[in-house]
């Protein structure tokens, strides 16, 4: 009786291992993340950074497509003091992001 039950322990053990460990695969999307420059960007985008003009704004941008519009992220940075704007292609900044997360 006692081997049965070391049997069904290893058994339910071993199940619930096996379990968790698929339960992990195929969560991860990658997302495609592309290089561009500010001059390279849509207008509207480049007009709403305007709010941002005493700001040192980097050259180098990355977008990322989601659900078939472009996001923007840019680096601004005044003193010591820095974060991302994530701006949509029409122009809506939709997000900041300051790093610590």
């Amino acid at each position: 009786m006692k081997a049965i039950r070391i049997i069904m322990m290893f058994f339910v053990f071993t199940l619930i291992s096996v379990q968790g460990s698929f339960a992990q695969e195929g969560k991860t999307a990658a997302k495609e993340v592309h290089k561009t420059t500010k001059e390279k960007t849509p207008l509207k985008v480049k007009e709403s950074l305007k709010d941002y003009s005493n700001y040192k704004i980097s050259n180098e941008v990355t977008y990322v497509r989601k659900k078939d519009i472009n996001v923007y992220k840019f680096k601004v940075e005044k003193g010591t003091w820095s974060h991302y704007l994530l701006i949509n292609e029409s122009g809506k900044i939709i997000g900041i992001e300051t790093g610590e997360h």
